[in-house]
């Protein structure tokens, strides 16, 4: 009942039950703090804060909720839906063992600022923030505003009200500020499937290891061949110098 008394959004049945939509489709996102009545229908409301749950989760026939993909082709849809419901069911699942079962998602990652951490086209599996203060420091975390979708590692915590500090791993890319009234969704990413296999680390060495030991035996060879010549023709080497 207090958590139904804090976030009426919320449905009774789906969080006694687990039966049905997460949120009342006609719900407020944010709790009131005056009558409804008393605010003018008119006037724009400001950005409401933070709430912690995601707008929208699909859920299968069983009720168990599903990682849906979020790819750059549906980006712009994703940031720009009306209905978020609609929007939700138009996308891609996966299941993934042990990402699964609370509200996790997965974006595609786009440009190079997280390089050579990420590479574009790589998919994050990431589990949705409740609270800005849980936020770990220099974790990665997908940053969904209200006009862009960002994957960045974060500086830590925040405050109410305070704005977010993004970090990119790429070093040519400055840090950035982004208010907090404009941050729709947080995900920490969990676990990455990428199309870039890295190259074996010690290949170069290897390679290295095999030319030193290449040069080495010809050396010697060579060493051999010149001590012949110089027999045959009567011709004293310079001493080695050590």
């Amino acid at each position: 009942m207090d958590i139904l008394d804090h976030y009426p959004q919320l449905s009774s049945e789906w969080l006694m039950r687990g039966e049905g939509p997460m949120l009342h489709s006609d719900a407020p996102v944010t709790r009131a703090s005056a009558p409804v009545a008393e605010v003018p229908v008119e006037k724009t409301n400001p950005a409401p804060s933070y709430t912690g749950f995601p707008k929208a989760v699909t859920v299968n026939e069983n009720g168990e909720e599903q990682t849906s993909v979020v790819t750059g082709k549906v980006e712009a849809g994703y940031l720009l839906a009306r209905n978020p419901e609609e929007m939700m069911a138009e996308l891609e699942t996966i299941s993934v063992p042990g990402l699964r079962g609370k509200s996790y998602r997965a974006f595609e990652v786009s440009g190079n600022s997280m390089q050579p951490t990420l590479s574009p086209g790589d998919l994050v599996i990431a589990s949705y923030t409740e609270r800005l203060d849980l936020i770990q420091p220099k974790h990665v975390y997908v940053v969904v505003a209200n006009d862009r979708l960002m994957v960045k590692r974060l500086r830590g915590p925040v405050k109410r009200n305070e704005p977010l500090e993004l970090l990119s791993d790429n070093r040519f890319y400055d840090p950035f500020i982004l208010p907090q009234e404009d941050l729709r969704e947080l995900w920490q990413v969990r676990g990455v499937f990428t199309r870039s296999v890295p190259a074996n680390a010690n290949e170069a060495f290897d390679r290295m290891l095999v030319l030193l030991e290449m040069l080495a035996h010809d050396s010697q060879q060579l060493r051999s061949m010149l001590l012949d010549v110089a027999a045959r023709f009567d011709v004293k080497l310079l001493p080695e110098i050590h």
